[in-house]
C-alpha cells in the first residue's frame, strides 16, 4: 500500500500448485482491490525445493482450468479499462493454448496476434538466449537447471563457455529438436514451444530429452493421431 501510494509499480508472483490453485479468483480480486500493477502466475518447475513438490503439482485438467480463469479475468480487466500486466510463466504450451481458445471463441484477430507473438519468441530459450551465472561463478542453462554446469566465469570468459558445445547438454539445448522424445518430438507446436522445460522432464523421467510432463495440451491439440502416437 505504501508503494502504491507514492506511485511505485507493484508486482505479485504466484506459483500455482495443488494447495493454492483454488485461490486464483481471489488473487485477481486482491490485485484489483490493492491497485497492484502486475501479476505473474508461475507454473511449478521441479528444481531446487520445487523438486520436492512434484506430487503437489496440478493435473493437466487443473492447469487448463487455471488458464481459463486467468484468461477470463484478464479479459474482464481489459473490458473495464483496468490496465494490468498479467503474465503466465514457465510453461510454453500456454501460448498455443491461448491461441486455440481465441479460435474457439471466434476471435480471429486476437488469435492471429497470439500466433504472431509465439512464433517470434520461439519457445524455451534455455542454453540459447538466456542462462544463469550462480553466485560462485558457475554457468548453467537457466536458473532451474543448476545441476548441469558448463564452466566458471572465474576461469573462462562467459562467451567462450556459452559457445562451447563439447558438453552434450549445451550442444543439445542449442539444437534440441532432433533429441526430443515422446509427445514433444511429434508436437505440431514445437517451433512455438521448443520442448518446454527440460528440467521438469529430467526430474520426472530421469531423461533430459523426454517430454515435459507439465504440458496440458491434448493429443488432438498437438496434432497426434493414432498413426503418429
Amino acid at each position: 500500500k505504501n508503494c502504491v501510494a507514492v506511485g511505485q509499480r507493484v508486482g505479485l508472483r504466484f506459483t500455482i500448485n495443488h494447495h493454492n490453485i483454488q485461490e486464483l479468483d481471489r488473487i485477481f480480486d486482491f490485485i484489483e482491490a490493492e491497485n497492484i500493477n502486475r501479476v505473474c502466475f508461475y507454473h511449478l518447475v521441479y528444481s531446487g525445493r520445487g523438486e520436492q513438490m512434484m506430487d503437489q503439482d496440478v493435473t493437466p485438467e487443473e492447469s487448463r482450468r487455471a488458464m481459463d480463469t486467468i484468461i477470463r479475468r484478464t479479459k474482464d480487466f481489459e473490458e473495464r479499462g483496468l490496465k494490468k500486466e498479467i503474465l503466465t510463466v514457465d510453461n510454453h504450451c500456454d501460448g498455443p493454448y491461448m491461441y486455440l481458445k481465441a479460435l474457439e471463441a471466434g476471435d480471429l484477430e486476437t488469435a492471429a496476434q497470439i500466433k504472431k507473438y509465439i512464433s517470434m519468441n520461439g519457445g524455451n530459450r534455455s542454453g540459447i538466449a538466456f542462462g544463469e551465472v550462480d553466485p560462485l561463478g558457475y554457468v548453467h542453462p537457466d536458473q532451474f537447471t543448476q545441476h548441469h554446469t558448463f564452466g566458471n566465469v572465474r576461469e573462462r570468459k562467459f562467451g567462450d563457455i556459452w559457445q562451447d558445445t563439447t558438453n552434450p547438454i549445451m550442444a543439445g539445448l542449442k539444437d534440441r529438436k532432433p533429441l526430443l522424445k515422446g509427445r514433444c518430438a511429434k508436437c505440431k507446436w514445437l517451433d512455438n514451444c521448443n520442448g518446454n522445460f527440460r528440467t521438469r522432464a529430467e526430474a520426472r523421467t530421469g531423461d533430459f530429452w523426454e517430454s515435459d510432463p507439465s504440458c496440458y495440451l491434448t493429443d488432438e491439440e498437438i496434432g497426434l493421431t493414432e498413426e503418429t502416437k
